[in-house]
């Protein structure tokens, strides 16, 4: 298969197609009529009374196979068939709410299907590759489902369509095996792309039928709903081929119904999901869920749809970003609320990252839970590591059903593991430990390198110590390769474990490494309140939070931020714990903080000092810039352009910001008026504190913030805890690390 579509493109690559959206849209009719031709072969022997919706002069067979008679379509005439007559002819088929969905799709693939090849040889080219391929064969028909996902790899890239990835067969293949799917029983993907998991859970149910009734009910009983018209195509054309020959395949978005007006009979009994991820919905999209569960992140969205339509005792498998785990606070954390309360969360399975390589590195778990009227009692966490002869999996070296052998093995006969580290691989929480840790699933997770920073002084003494060995060593071997090039009697020394080129190499290497190490250093020195001295006379930093909170009311009574009802303060009681205060309840997290720091310091969330403004309101779409201006437009990945933005009122002015967004590399501290661009980029203003010293303490986190996802997540990142001394040691500090930062 991956072969016939090279094949394809380096025929189309040379009648000058645009880019891969041409290429996929051109291949996409051509196949799916060589494939539906196939099928309707199938369909006229089996069935008697068999009539396609295809007029007969339009069917692949009779103007498609070249039989060598010298009658083929060919060339200009060629070109001229397949616009006026296939494409313009299969778009003007009379379709109603009786056409059978096998035909319907028919209609529906063509309403968007378009001709680009010009040349008609290179496009009887074409079709004779395809005619190379035959499709009534099982095996390669079953190839279909996976052939269009490497394709659409390239048009998710082509288009940037954010949070639509397509999941792995094996995957697929494992939850559903787990959820275990029996014939009778309603099984449903609310976002079922091209039919990976509605395919897996055929094959599994085809393994238990034993009547021809049997078939037919498992059959009738797989139900999809997907929005984009182009996955939709191929999810039916994916369960023609696999033999439902009428999908009940709904074309629209699940998230438009409002779930309070769910019917039981829309309700089903299995749910198998990857929802889209990082995706943001309207408002309107967001009226149709109660109040605590709205939000703009799509799987979230998605999550509370599965728990409004799952029948008692249902079942469900579903695969979940981190940033789902991880938030304690808004919409997410009442959805896990409701989890627990509702139904029997029994198993969260943590997967590598790289399971959706090359589609996105987004790390991502599989819920397993079910209806249950006295929720949740107890939940095991697996961590899945990557196999131990590879590094991480990836297109070429995708993950397999042999990968998830460990995990059956240890499914049936559950017990607590702990890896070489000590770190749990696998183990159970009950109820009440996860609630007191306020829902935060994060556990079992994946070990995060903690890079050793060294301070200052000792980095600096480390090198000068390397460096001086090295450059002794290459003294000692000039005076040697001197003495041996002058003096032909001369005997060399031997000088131990180097060469001249082993020890320049190495001076190079330690040079190289140093400024950032160092800057490394002296940040994470600083925010330890040890690169200045404390002054007695200043503020104390508990003052500087009365300020802020203060601030924030005035923010709120004007509208331009919203209140957090997570916003809390953190103390240390009489017993020397950290306590953390939200309302009126209180959490310790004394074993959260990573390092003392002086008694006039203060730990804070970072949303509690800080707010979003990379929201709607401060947006501008790429349509409204007029290249002619001068103020900046700021964007992921810091991309400034040159630009005049017609609605001035929507400039920022109230500067500094602070920049931190998904694809963004480094931190950025933005200081000039400039406009923000409609991607989703992350700018946080500072509220009565010092911008810079902010800016310097995400700089020396940054790597684990995205790491843990936090950069796409703001819910998440303002969690983070931030030492905050007092506002003049602030300046202090950011004056301090400025002045050594320009000698490094």
């Amino acid at each position: 298969m991956e072969s016939l579509i090279k094949q394809l493109q380096n025929i189309m690559r040379g009648d000058d197609l645009s880019g891969t959206v041409q290429y996929l849209k051109q291949m996409i009719w051509m196949i799916f009529l060589k494939i539906y031709d196939a099928q309707e072969e199938k369909w006229e022997i089996l069935e008697d009374d068999y009539t396609s919706i295809i007029p007969d002069e339009l069917k692949w067979r009779n103007w498609a196979v070249d039989h060598k008679d010298g009658k083929a379509l060919t060339g200009d005439e060629l070109i001229k068939f397949v616009n006026e007559n296939v494409i313009d002819g299969l778009k003007k088929l009379e379709v109603n709410e009786y056409t059978p969905k096998r035909h319907y799709i028919v209609w529906q693939m063509f309403q968007d299907a378009s001709n680009f090849m010009k040349n008609g040889t290179k496009l009887r080219q074409m079709i004779n590759a395809l005619n190379g391929k035959d499709f009534t064969n099982a095996s390669d028909t079953h190839e279909f489902g996976d052939m269009y996902e490497s394709m659409l790899k390239d048009l998710q890239e082509s288009k940037r369509d954010g949070g639509e990835f397509y999941t792995p067969r094996a995957l697929t293949d494992f939850i559903v095996e787990k959820v275990d799917p029996c014939l009778g029983e309603k099984i449903a993907d609310f976002a079922c792309g091209t039919g990976g998991f509605l395919v897996s859970a055929l094959k599994h149910l085809t393994a238990k039928v034993q009547t021809t009734e049997d078939l037919d009910l498992c059959r009738q009983n797989l139900h999809g709903i997907e929005k984009k018209s182009f996955p939709y195509s191929l999810c039916m054309t994916n369960m023609i081929l696999h033999d439902v020959d009428n999908p009940n395949i709904v074309y629209g978005n699940s998230l438009n119904k409002n779930v309070r007006d769910i019917k039981d009979s829309e309700k089903f009994d299995v749910i198998l999901m990857n929802p889209p991820y990082g995706g943001s919905e309207d408002e309107i999209i967001q009226m149709n869920f109660p109040q605590e569960f709205r939000c703009a992140e799509t799987a979230n969205l998605f999550m509370a749809v599965i728990m409004y339509r799952l029948n008692t005792s249902g079942r469900v498998g579903v695969v979940l970003p981190d940033g789902f785990l991880f938030s304690t606070d808004g919409a997410e954390r009442n959805l896990k609320e409701k989890l627990f309360s509702e139904f029997n969360l029994h198993t969260v399975l943590r997967l590598p990252k790289s399971v959706f390589a090359p589609y996105t590195p987004i790390a991502t778990n599989v819920l397993f839970f079910e209806k249950d009227a006295d929720g949740t009692k107890n939940t095991w966490f697996y961590r899945m590591d990557i196999p131990s002869d590879r590094k991480a999996f990836s297109k070429t070296k995708p993950i397999k059903s042999a990968h998830f052998q460990p995990i059956r093995d240890w499914w049936s006969n559950r017990e607590e593991i702990q890896d070489e580290e000590g770190n749990y691989k696998a183990r159970c929480y009950s109820r009440k430990e996860i609630a007191e840790g306020n829902y935060n699933l994060d556990l079992c997770g994946f070990p995060h390198k903690v890079e050793e920073i060294l301070e200052p002084k000792e980095l600096i003494d480390n090198y000068q110590s390397s460096q001086d060995k090295f450059v002794r060593h290459v003294t000692d071997l000039l005076k040697e390769l001197g003495q041996s090039i002058s003096n032909p009697f001369y005997s060399p020394k031997h000088i131990p474990a180097t060469t001249l080129s082993y020890a320049i190499a190495e001076i190079i290497k330690l040079n190289t490494s140093l400024d950032n190490q160092l800057r490394k250093s002296v940040l994470q020195y600083a925010i330890q309140g040890k690169l200045v001295p404390q002054n007695p006379d200043d503020e104390p930093a508990y003052v500087l939070l009365d300020r802020i909170s203060a601030e924030k009311s005035r923010l709120i009574s004007e509208g331009k931020i919203k209140r957090d009802r997570n916003d809390s303060v953190i103390f240390r009681n009489n017993n020397g714990q950290f306590i953390e205060r939200i309302g009126k309840t209180e959490i310790d997290v004394t074993d959260q903080i990573p390092f003392d720091i002086p008694n006039s310091w203060v730990w804070v969330k970072l949303g509690n000092i800080t707010y979003n403004v990379g929201n709607k309101n401060n947006q501008i779409q790429s349509k409204d810039i007029l290249k002619v201006g001068s103020i900046p437009v700021v964007s992921q990945g810091q991309n400034l352009v040159d630009g005049f933005c017609e609605n001035r009122e929507k400039v920022i002015t109230n500067l500094p910001l602070i920049m931190f967004g998904d694809h963004t590399r480094n931190v950025k501290y933005v200081d000039f008026p400039f406009v923000i661009g409609a991607d989703g980029t992350k700018f946080h203003k500072c509220i009565v504190i010092n911008p810079r010293y902010i800016y310097f303490w995400m700089t020396i986190i940054a790597e684990q913030l995205r790491d843990r996802g936090y950069a796409r997540h703001y819910s998440l990142l303002k969690e983070c805890l931030i030492p905050l001394p007092p506002l003049e040691e602030q300046k202090r500090i950011v004056e301090r690390i400025e002045q050594i930062f320009s000698l490094c």
